[in-house]
């Protein structure tokens, strides 16, 4: 089966406004594309913004030997008085 009416100049004729408007939405996208990609490649930063972190002089590890530490820590270690030991009884 063949199209009963091919006359090719009316159909250039009709489809040249779709064709142009396609052509203009692609060029668009693309151009749309660079901006963003040039706007994500810039990684200059001024210089107040790049904060360093505040050091803390705090030391991680095991406590000292005979420290407390509990929900009141206050950070100061707490020693522990050892018990009496009891007497023999003679």
């Amino acid at each position: 089966m063949t199209a009963p009416d091919t006359n090719l100049k009316k159909q250039k004729k009709r489809h040249k406004g779709p064709l142009i408007g396609m052509a203009v939405a692609v060029t668009v996208a693309v151009v749309f594309l660079f901006w963003m990609l040039s706007q994500n490649m810039v990684t200059d930063t001024p210089e107040q913004d790049q904060v360093t972190p505040p050091q803390t002089d705090e030391t991680v590890g095991p406590p000292a030997e005979g420290s407390v530490s509990g929900p009141d820590d206050t950070g100061a270690p707490q020693m522990m008085e050892p018990e009496p030991v009891p007497e023999p009884a003679d």
